[in-house]
C-alpha cells in the first residue's frame, strides 16, 4: 500500500510539473534612474501581461492582460491614487468596450460598446446620479454608415 501511494503521489507532481510552465520576466527602466518601471511577463515567448509605473514613483499604474483568443484588457490609474480610473476591452485588435470614471469617485462615469472598430452603444451619468444614462444604442442594428455625435460645448 505504501509503495502504491508513494507512486502515484510521484505521477501526480511529475503531471504538476509538466502543467506548470515558466513565466518570463523582462524588466525595463524608461526613464534611466535605476528603478525597474516597466515589467513584461511572457509565457513560451507570448507575452501575458505588461505592468508599469507611468510616473515613476514606485506604484503601478497601468496594466495590460493578454487573455485567450485575442482578448486584452488595458486598466490605468489615471490620476495615480492607486484605484483603476479606466478600463478597455479588446478583441483582437479592435476595442470592444471602454470603462472611465471621470470624477474619480470609484464609480463608472462613461461605458463604450463598440463593433468592428465602431461605437455602437454609449452611456453616461450626465446627472451625477450613480446611474449611467443611453446616449446612444445602436447594437441591435447593422451598422453600415458611421455615426457622428453632437459636439458638448
Amino acid at each position: 500500500m505504501y509503495k502504491s501511494l508513494i507512486f502515484y503521489i510521484t505521477i501526480l507532481l511529475l503531471s504538476l510539473g509538466t502543467a506548470v510552465s515558466a513565466i518570463e520576466v523582462k524588466e525595463e527602466d524608461k526613464n534611466g534612474d535605476g528603478k525597474t518601471d516597466l515589467w513584461v511577463y511572457y509565457e513560451e515567448g507570448r507575452p501575458l501581461r505588461i505592468e508599469s509605473d507611468r510616473n515613476y514613483d514606485g506604484n503601478l499604474d497601468m496594466w495590460i492582460s493578454y487573455k485567450d483568443k485575442g482578448k486584452k484588457l488595458t486598466e490605468v490609474d489615471l490620476n495615480f491614487d492607486g484605484e483603476i480610473d479606466m478600463r478597455s476591452y479588446y478583441e483582437y485588435g479592435q476595442r470592444t468596450r471602454f470603462e472611465i470614471d471621470v470624477d474619480y469617485d470609484g464609480k463608472i462615469d462613461q461605458r463604450s460598446q463598440y463593433r468592428n472598430g465602431r461605437l455602437i452603444k454609449l452611456e453616461r451619468d450626465n446627472d451625477s446620479d450613480g446611474e449611467l444614462e443611453i446616449i446612444l444604442d445602436i447594437s441591435d442594428r447593422q451598422q453600415t454608415e458611421q455615426i457622428i455625435l453632437p459636439q458638448h460645448e
